[in-house]
């Protein structure tokens, strides 16, 4: 008997999956009582030189006779083969689906995570520099613009496309330099400045300045009342 040839719904290599493991051993099955009835079947033919087996099962028969039996077997294996193929790849389509969701979901956290990370290493930089801009700018205008400044270096410049990868003090040393500032690194303990380096406030806050009315705003006045004239009651009739 020769060997089934290799058909589109086997699998090139065995899948975890229960379901997908007992359609494929079906199928093969299926595969192989086909093969045996077209074996059969090519012995009832005029002439054929079968096998001692095929030949035994249809001696003392009218090979008329035997062919209709067998044809409709074969005739109903190979539909169910059919089938069975059709559900089979429709289980492996949805292993598929299934997987490729996985996947998805996989590339979500993973990004999520990255972007958690990427976001606290921003956090760090941005802390220590616009610590160091706190002590040292005096000028609100010149302070905005500073922070407008590094918010650029760190969206746009090449240099720092993997500041997030790099050590934090490297980040801020760079940046530092490149934003003019100068900061007394005595005061860095290793993974930041020390507590009080920076005072709570910046430098250039009006805030600063004490006081016991509004600073940014006018100070608030009540409306003065206008006083009602007195009038008698024999006025009023």
């Amino acid at each position: 008997m020769s060997n089934p040839a290799p058909d589109v719904c086997t699998p090139a290599e065995e899948t975890p999956d229960p379901s997908i493991a007992r359609a494929e051993r079906r199928l093969r099955l299926l595969e192989e009582l086909s093969e045996i009835g077209m074996e059969l079947a090519r012995a009832l033919k005029p002439g054929a030189q079968a096998d001692k087996t095929a030949a035994d099962k249809a001696h003392g028969k009218d090979p008329a006779a035997a062919f209709a039996p067998l044809s409709r077997a074969i005739r109903l294996t190979l539909a169910l083969e059919a089938k069975t193929c059709e559900a089979l790849r429709d289980l492996k389509a949805g292993v598929v689906r299934a997987r490729e969701e996985e996947h998805v979901k996989a590339v979500a956290r993973a990004t999520a995570a990255d972007d958690e990370a990427t976001y606290a290493s921003w956090t760090k930089v941005w802390d220590a520099v616009t610590t160091v801009a706190r002590a040292e700018i005096e000028d609100g205008e010149a302070y905005e613009d500073l922070l407008e400044a590094l918010d650029e270096r760190l969206e746009e410049d090449e240099a720092y496309e993997d500041y997030d990868e790099r050590p934090l003090r490297e980040t801020v040393e760079r940046l530092c330099k490149d934003l003019q500032l100068t900061p007394d690194w005595s005061r860095w303990d290793g993974d930041g400045w020390e507590a009080g380096y920076a005072p709570p406030r910046p430098r250039c806050s009006p805030f600063n300045q004490p006081s016991r009315i509004t600073v940014l705003r006018p100070p608030y006045r009540s409306p003065a009342k206008t006083p009602v004239p007195f009038q008698s009651v024999h006025a009023l009739e």
